[in-house]
């Protein structure tokens, strides 16, 4: 990489796809294409590099579970895909990396690194005709795979939950005082429901208006919140496996139980908030929805601004959606109105099912333990968040 004069790299495995690259001066773009094609190409695989990579794996999961983020993800995606959890864990399972072999990388590798299953971007000061020759000339031999080696994979389920779902997770890394709730549902997946990714974005949209309904409605019902800009809610586009959440902090009172805060929270945003949305046409303006579209569409052209974040956008989109689902983003959206947003209200809220989560400093949750253990909460810890662990 220092020869071919790459300033910065990166990469990894995400959840829909894996990727790396690289930043170089354009002129040294026929390396880093060549650069990448040893790799791929009929990449060979060294044992001593695999137990090193085996080691530094092992090391990274043993961080994760001192990460306290990443034991609340695996604890509410443990429960939310319940079915097939691992298929929300990039990271994998200590005996899946401790079992690995170069034989049965050799078979991902196989079926997965391999044309059809694979795409090359360049952006920058480029000639694209140059760079398309580069690449056919440099990834031509690459071989093939059959496409049953990819076997279709079933849908997680919707609702991901048979039954509403309440977790509970001492945190140390939180302010003893402060508390977070969130409720996570089921969300449209991007190779089934296009469509619902579309009006769930909307959404998202039109509830983060800080001085809109929603979040005055929440901020006024739910006892001491942080405010409105406490409140957020976020749609996970993903080709398979989407989520909704909504969530919000408040101030932990001994006055107040936090048991019945999150009832609270749950039902004033599914019960009242949603529902309205729902039966009440007027919930939302049309100039609402307006603004609404003008900020996805202005964050939109700021994160296509640069060659960067342009293939980074194209990328992720054509591994979880397609290359037209970006391109007819906007037309897409602009078609999307309230008829479309009641759809996946009805779909993806109505009809689903939720985990509702608490995150808390420790010392909060002693002072409240036996009230979270007769409500039925599960108490997450690092030994039982992650899907492997019983």
């Amino acid at each position: 990489m220092a020869r071919i004069g790459a300033a910065e790299s990166g990469g990894g495995t995400g959840t829909d796809s894996m990727g790396y690259w690289l930043r170089l001066p354009a002129a040294r773009t026929g390396e880093a294409l060549r650069f990448w094609a040893e790799r791929f190409v009929d990449a060979p695989l060294d044992p001593a590099a695999l137990a090193a990579a085996k080691a530094g794996a092992l090391a990274r999961l043993a961080e994760l579970k001192a990460e306290p983020d990443a034991v609340y993800e695996a604890a509410v995606a443990k429960r939310l895909f319940g079915k097939y959890p691992w298929r929300r864990d990039p990271a994998g399972s200590e005996a899946a990396i401790a079992a690995a072999t170069p034989e049965s990388l050799a078979r991902l590798r196989d079926a997965y690194l391999v044309p059809g299953n694979a795409a090359v971007f360049v952006g920058g000061d480029v000639d694209p005709e140059e760079t398309r020759r580069a690449v056919e000339a440099l990834f031509g031999g690459w071989k093939r795979a059959d496409e049953a080696s990819r076997p279709a994979l079933p849908a997680h389920p919707r609702p991901g939950v048979p039954r509403p779902t309440w977790i509970v997770y001492p945190d140390a890394s939180l302010p003893e005082g402060l508390a977070m709730v969130e409720a996570r549902y089921r969300g449209p997946d991007l190779q089934s429901d296009p469509q619902g990714s579309y009006a769930a974005d909307l959404w998202t949209a039109l509830v983060a208006d800080p001085e809109g309904r929603f979040k005055k409605a929440v901020a006024k019902e739910v006892p001491k919140l942080y405010g409105r800009d406490s409140i957020s809610a976020y749609y996970l586009s993903q080709r398979d496996g989407g989520a909704l959440s909504v969530s919000a902090y408040f101030s932990v009172d001994p006055a107040l139980s936090s048991v019945d805060r999150a009832r609270q929270f749950k039902e004033r945003v599914r019960g009242f908030e949603m529902t309205a949305m729902r039966t009440e046409p007027a919930y939302f303006s049309a100039a609402d929805y307006e603004a609404a579209r003008r900020r996805l569409s202005d964050a939109r052209a700021l994160s296509l601004e640069t060659a960067d974040g342009f293939l980074e956008s194209l990328a992720f989109w054509w591994a979880s959606a397609s290359a037209d689902y970006f391109l007819g983003y906007p037309e897409a959206l602009a078609k999307t109105g309230p008829r479309e947003v009641g759809a996946f209200i009805d779909a993806y809220v109505m009809r689903n099912l939720e985990v509702v989560a608490l995150r808390m400093s420790p010392a909060d949750y002693e002072r409240e333990k036996k009230s979270f253990a007769g409500a039925g909460f599960e108490v997450v810890t690092a030994a039982n968040a992650f899907w492997w662990q019983r």
